[in-house]
């Protein structure tokens, strides 16, 4: 299978809408501190949640968010939880009470640094309440590189349905790769769907499994596709290895 050019240019705009939506300057922007996070103008908490690789539940939880979905461009948002990697601890006392001189000179034990929790790998293996987004043949596979999901071929206006229960994170149009629908399955597994068009779904709606989403489109003239990934804390995985086999 060859993996064409637009496979990748795919990857990395996909990969710009995932992680934040362009920012504006300001005179006297904020300044996050370690492990925090500063909102900008267009950005959500589960774009916010993917580009930090923690779910929109902890983000919230941590942040005493009352309604995650109304973020103020500014606002500063911790994205590591209380004590972990990232967090400042205070400095050291420079006042030290005199003592006389010894020979050898014992140090004052440090505290251990806290550290962050190892990423824990998704389970590879086949969902029951999982189904396929589309009917067609899978015409370009994974690769974990030039590209982060898999090509479902289809013909123009075919539908396109959500592969299970969850919540719509995002609804966007990228210039050249037509619309993106991306919904929040809870446990940090989120499902990536692009190429679309004539979306029937808004941001924040909750779906059920098999409600359709949008239809197949077609973007640069090429041939009518539906771009699909599923994403674990914000990293793509082969969507193959949690389908039913096609």
């Amino acid at each position: 299978m060859v993996v064409t050019g637009r496979n990748w240019r795919a990857g990395a705009v996909l990969a710009a809408a995932l992680v934040v939506a362009a920012c504006s300057t300001s005179p006297k922007a904020p300044v996050a501190g370690p492990g925090e996070y500063v909102v900008q103008p267009g950005d959500t908490l589960y774009r916010i949640a993917s580009r930090a690789g923690r779910s929109p539940g902890d983000i919230a939880r941590w942040n005493n968010l009352q309604d995650p979905d109304k973020l103020e461009a500014g606002q500063v948002l911790r994205v590591v939880p209380p004590g972990g990697a990232g967090s400042s601890e205070p400095p050291p006392s420079r006042e030290r009470p005199e003592r006389p001189e010894r020979p050898e000179r014992a140090e004052r034990p440090r505290p251990p640094r806290a550290s962050a929790p190892e990423p824990v790998a998704p389970p590879a293996s086949r969902r029951s309440d999982w189904t396929w987004p589309s009917q067609g043949p899978v015409i370009a596979g994974f690769n974990g590189t030039s590209s982060k999901g898999v090509d479902i071929g289809g013909s123009l206006g075919d539908p396109v349905a959500s592969i299970g229960a969850g919540k719509v994170a995002v609804t966007e149009t990228l210039r050249g790769y037509g619309s993106v629908v991306m919904v929040d399955h809870g446990g940090s597994y989120m499902s990536v769907y692009t190429n679309l068009r004539a979306v029937q779904v808004k941001q924040g709606q909750q779906v059920k499994q098999g409600q359709k989403l949008a239809e197949i489109g077609s973007s640069d003239g090429a041939r009518a596709r539906l771009h699909f990934e599923i994403r674990y804390r914000g990293n793509a995985v082969d969507p193959r290895q949690y389908l039913p086999a096609k």
